[in-house]
C-alpha cells in the first residue's frame, strides 16, 4: 500500500487499488478513513458518528465527527478529506489554525497531496498523535486556554483583509497612492480633489487620515 507522503513509485496493483477506492462513495471513504483514525482515537474514548451525507453543487459529500464529551473533531469529505476542524462548545479552530496555535507549523503532514484518498487520513493520524495530542490526550488544555484569543486574531485579520480588498476593488487604494504622491510634491489642492473621490473613507487607516488632516492644514495656512 502507498505510504502517507505520496512520494512513492506506483505499480499496476497500486493504481488499481486507488481506482477502486476512488469509485467508492464519499460516505464509504469517510467511514474507511475513520477506521484508520480509530486505531488511535478509540483507545482515547473518542467515538465516530456519521453526521450527514448528500449531494450538492460540488458533488456527493459526507460529514462525520469524532466526539468525546465536549471535544469534537469534524471531518468533511467530498472528493477527498477537506475541512478538518476542532470544536469545544462555541470555540472552533481549523486544523491549520490549531497547528499554528501549538507552534507546530511546518511539521504537519495534513493537508497532503496524494491520489489515494485514504492517505489524507493517515497524514491526519500522524498530526493527531504527534502534534495535536493536546486535543486528544491532554483534554485540549492549550485549546481551552488559547483558542478564544486565536479566534479573535483570526477574525481581526479577516476584517483587515476584507477591508484591504474593498479598498483595492473600489479604486480607493489607487487614489490613496496618488494622494501620497501629490502630497509629497506639495500639490495640496490636488490631494483635496482626490480625497473627495474616495468611496470608503471609513476604511482609511489612522496614518492616511492624519495625512489628509495635515493636507487640510497646509491648504488653510497657504490661503
Amino acid at each position: 500500500m502507498p505510504n502517507v507522503s505520496g512520494n512513492f513509485k506506483t505499480t499496476r496493483a497500486d493504481n488499481l487499488y486507488t481506482k477502486i477506492k476512488m469509485n467508492l462513495k464519499p460516505e464509504q471513504l469517510l467511514i474507511n478513513g475513520a477506521e484508520i483514525l480509530s486505531t488511535y482515537l478509540s483507545s482515547l474514548d473518542f467515538k465516530f458518528k456519521l453526521i450527514e451525507t448528500g449531494h450538492g453543487s460540488g458533488g456527493d459529500f459526507a460529514h462525520g465527527q469524532f466526539f468525546n464529551e465536549d471535544r469534537m473533531i469534524d471531518l468533511h469529505f467530498r472528493w477527498s478529506l477537506g475541512l478538518v476542524s476542532y470544536k469545544i462548545n462555541d470555540l472552533i479552530l481549523s486544523h491549520e489554525d490549531y497547528i499554528e496555535l501549538v507552534d507546530k507549523h511546518g511539521q504537519n503532514k495534513y493537508p497532503n497531496f496524494s491520489d489515494d484518498p485514504l492517505d489524507a487520513f493517515r497524514c491526519l493520524l500522524f498530526d493527531l498523535k504527534e502534534l495535536l495530542n493536546d486535543f486528544t490526550e491532554k483534554n485540549a488544555a492549550a485549546f481551552r486556554q488559547k483558542a478564544a484569543d486565536k479566534i479573535k486574531d483570526l477574525n481581526k485579520n479577516q476584517v483587515l483583509k476584507s477591508n484591504a480588498d474593498k479598498k483595492i476593488y473600489s479604486g480607493d487604494q489607487r487614489l490613496i497612492d496618488q494622494i501620497r504622491t501629490e502630497f509629497k510634491k506639495g500639490n495640496y489642492s490636488q490631494v483635496n480633489k482626490l480625497k473627495i473621490r474616495i468611496q470608503n473613507p471609513e476604511l482609511l487607516t489612522a496614518t492616511e487620515k492624519r495625512l489628509l488632516e495635515i493636507n487640510d492644514e497646509k491648504i488653510k495656512n497657504n490661503r
